[in-house]
């Protein structure tokens, strides 16, 4: 895992817009990225922010304004680098009047791959992402999920090295995500390094080696899935059969108090006090029900980190 797959060096991409296009608009500014071989890597980021260009710059769509960019440390955009690729963007279309099969064929000829060799992989991969019973099926006539099954697919059409995926669960349930999770953690095994887009936070923290969070183009944070998230963040007391004078007591040394149901709850980031509270519940013959670390998640840092609500936002910079 020492080797270099992606690295870029102050990688800067300017847009000229406006009238006459005399306004310059930096959508990605002096980012500089290492990913390692076999790694997931999670490319993070609110809408417009500039994943999606800075994806671009990857695979040799757009040309830097500044800095460096390689992947394998071949010269950028080269057709000897893009072989090594298995490519999945946000916004793919498939021509709808053709079936599965074939337009799977018609990416493995652009590799190369042979007729016999193209119809062992297409059937093996039709069949591992559940698509295989669908195959005369017109690709028009398929749901969003499946669309991106298919989508998934022709990206592993050259057995890549390594994996370049733009929202890759988007449109699917959970049964799709868990099928998709349980494919990348195959696929990290078998050492193929992931380069990951995605806002669902959740699926991104459960196959993820490393993240990085661009916001405005610009990179906030980077750095090893556990260091960015932490260790848990607090303690949350949940109790019952207390008198006021309890609620009181515990409000006295700064804890907010909070009814649920029959029960109440509190929350501090102290141990010792955590345990002080258990004791005074117990004190006033009160009843603890439960004691339980909390810990941060991805979303919470990506959250501190972006200011973001998680609402829609405008749509990412091209």
């Amino acid at each position: 895992m020492n080797e270099t797959i992606i690295l870029t060096e102050s990688l800067t991409k300017r847009f000229n817009c406006g009238l006459l296009a005399r306004r310059s608009v930096e959508a990605v500014k002096d980012l500089t990225l290492e990913v390692k071989r076999g790694e997931v890597f999670a490319f993070l980021g609110p809408n417009g922010a500039g994943k999606t260009t800075t994806i671009n710059l990857l695979m040799g769509f757009l040309k830097p304004s500044k800095g460096k960019v390689s992947v394998f440390g071949l010269p950028h955009g080269t057709a000897e680098m893009r072989k090594k690729i298995g490519y999945l963007s946000e916004g793919y279309a498939f021509y709808s009047f053709f079936t599965a099969p074939t337009l799977l064929d018609y990416f493995g000829k652009l590799y190369g791959i042979s007729a016999q060799e193209r119809q062992k992989k297409i059937e093996k991969l039709m069949n591992r992402l559940d698509l295989w019973q669908s195959r005369n099926l017109a690709i028009g006539r398929y749901s969003r999920g499946m669309r991106q099954r298919l989508g998934i697919i022709q990206a592993l059409m050259n057995d890549p090295e390594l994996l370049i995926l733009d929202e890759p669960t988007s449109g699917f349930d959970p049964q799709g995500r868990k099928m998709v999770r349980e494919l990348m953690l195959q696929l990290k095994a078998q050492g193929v390094t992931i380069f990951l887009s995605s806002h669902i936070l959740s699926e991104v923290e459960a196959i993820c080696d490393r993240v990085a969070i661009i916001n405005r183009g610009e990179l906030i944070k980077q750095g090893d899935l556990k260091e960015i998230v932490g260790a848990h963040i607090g303690y949350e007391t949940r109790f019952a059969n207390v008198e006021a004078k309890v609620i009181e007591e515990l409000q006295s040394l700064g804890l907010k108090v909070e009814p649920v149901g029959d029960e109440f709850k509190t929350f501090t980031d102290d141990e010792h006090l955590g345990q002080r509270i258990i004791d005074i519940v117990r004190a006033s013959g009160g009843l603890i029900k439960a004691f339980v670390p909390i810990t941060r998640t991805l979303e919470d840092v990506f959250l501190e980190l972006t200011g973001s609500n998680g609402a829609d936002q405008q749509q990412e910079q091209q």
